[in-house]
């Protein structure tokens, strides 16, 4: 789950995830960023929050730069 705040880097949670042998799923939210209680339940339900920075991107603009950061990291992309 990509949100502005509440989160560890993408490289964290790669590491995370290959440590539990774990798939991504990408959960970009909607325009305005998610409220601390969608971001409390996320993470008790499982999801490891990832931090985009202090930026609060449109939601179009988030999901293409997830997917970017996405490629880049996981080396489909160069």
């Amino acid at each position: 789950m990509f949100s502005e705040r509440n989160g560890q880097s993408l490289l964290q949670t790669k590491e995370k995830i290959a440590a539990d042998g774990k798939q991504m799923t990408a959960l970009v939210g909607s325009e305005g960023g998610w409220s601390d209680e969608e971001l409390a339940a996320a993470q008790a339900a499982g999801w490891a929050i990832v931090t985009l920075g202090g930026r609060t991107l449109r939601a179009e603009t988030a999901a293409i730069a997830v997917i970017v950061l996405l490629q880049h990291v996981f080396g489909d992309l160069i």
